[in-house]
């Protein structure tokens, strides 16, 4: 019996995210990226409402660097 819930699947063409160094990153989109990456799988992060410290601390040090 085929149950009713679906699961996203990646369907596109582009190379998983990795670190900035290989990818070409800015300082600033690699932070950004630790922090959606931290807020995704912390449990204690309602993503957009709530942060933790740590999510609270990456997203200061993102706030802080250069355009």
């Amino acid at each position: 019996m085929m149950g009713d819930r679906s699961e996203w699947r990646d369907t596109s063409s582009g190379a998983p995210r990795t670190t900035a160094s290989t990818t070409g990153f800015t300082p600033k989109q690699a932070k950004f990226g630790a922090f959606l990456d931290h807020s995704q799988g912390c449990p204690d992060c309602d993503f957009g409402n709530r942060r933790c410290d740590v999510a609270q601390e990456i997203w200061e040090e993102w706030r802080a660097l250069p355009q």
